[in-house]
């Protein structure tokens, strides 16, 4: 078998906001695979944001050399296979990152399992995206029942499921957004009594009038200048903070300036770095939990999707700048 397989490539170490020269379509061979390996095709490639920090060695991956493929989540279709537990025609969710082709052993692989749902909701709802607003509320937040919850970018993938799971769990949930349409569709689907609109609303006011008492559990996507507000201002005795991601801060190279941390002190919060990667024991409930929730009617997404490799340094440009709505995908082939 002789494949030919397309590859983005970084053709640049981007600085800033991505750009489209940054990246590079090329070709390449691509081996057959050995005893204990299999070859799988890309069907869907998850854009996240943590890849734009990837690309400048700002995390505990290794740090990336010009012509690296960048990394990203999928789903694939194994098309040959020496492996004892996958066999060719087997779907998987895998870290091919941007190429249409990718060789494992079988490492941080597993077959899809959507059930009646969309097999997309693999790399979101029931995906990472889902497994880390999961692990982390029911995980370090110790989300309890009345809790005030507040996340940051609500409309996103990992937001949206705090929301949802937090309501589940009968919390009170506050979204931040950006934009009228965004903080609308938190509102009608991701379960959030109410929602402050970054671009137009005065946040730190705003907090004062919708969680008067400070939040018990502050969710934090984005870091920056939301951060700041929240932690020197709005967090309850006893709150707890998790930093799952710092959107606004992936496309600068220099770090921001602190928070007030003599309120965290005076409230006795505690603030969790969260890494996903280390609740791989929670995966299984979370996995039976979603797959409960979605068939019971609980769980709604967005998805904002593209077809063509070709399309994938534009789309992950868009995700980076803050245009997307909902999940970022981009489907390389027909399923």
């Amino acid at each position: 078998m002789s494949i030919q397989a397309t590859l983005i490539t970084l053709k640049n170490i981007p600085k800033g906001i991505p750009k489209p020269d940054d990246f590079e379509i090329i070709q390449s061979k691509i081996r057959e695979p050995k005893e204990g390996e299999f070859l799988a095709e890309t069907i869907y490639l998850a854009l996240d944001p943590y890849v734009r920090v990837t690309m400048v060695g700002r995390h505990f991956f290794n740090t990336p050399e010009i012509g690296d493929v960048p990394r990203g989540s999928t789903i694939s279709r194994i098309i040959s296979s020496k492996h004892n537990s996958y066999k060719e025609g087997d779907l998987v969710v895998m870290e091919s990152g941007m190429q249409s082709h990718a060789i494992s052993d079988g490492a941080d692989v597993y077959h899809v399992n959507t059930g009646s749902a969309p097999i997309t909701t693999a790399l979101g709802i029931l995906g990472m995206p889902g497994f880390t607003a999961y692990s982390a509320l029911l995980g370090p937040a110790q989300l309890r029942e009345d809790d005030v919850v507040l996340v940051s970018a609500a409309s996103g993938a990992v937001g949206s499921m705090v929301g949802q799971i937090a309501s589940i769990k009968n919390a009170k949930v506050i979204g931040i957004a950006g934009g009228k349409e965004k903080c609308q569709w938190t509102i009608k689907n991701a379960s959030m009594e109410n929602c402050i609109d970054r671009k137009r609303d005065n946040i730190d006011q705003k907090l004062s009038e919708l969680c008067p008492h400070g939040v018990d559990i502050f969710f934090d996507n984005t870091g920056g200048e939301i951060q700041k507000i929240v932690l020197s201002n709005h967090i309850a005795l006893n709150s707890r903070i998790i930093l799952s991601g710092m959107i606004s801060q992936y496309n600068s190279s220099k770090p921001p300036s602190g928070p007030n941390l003599g309120n965290i002190c005076k409230q006795r919060a505690i603030i969790f770095g969260f890494v996903v990667y280390d609740y791989e024991h929670m995966k299984e409930s979370f996995i039976k939990d979603a797959l409960s929730w979605y068939k019971q009617g609980l769980l709604h997404y967005s998805e904002d999707l593209v077809f063509g490799i070709e399309n994938t340094p534009d789309h992950f440009i868009k995700l980076m700048k803050g245009e997307n709505f909902g999940k970022t995908i981009v489907q390389f082939m027909d399923l």
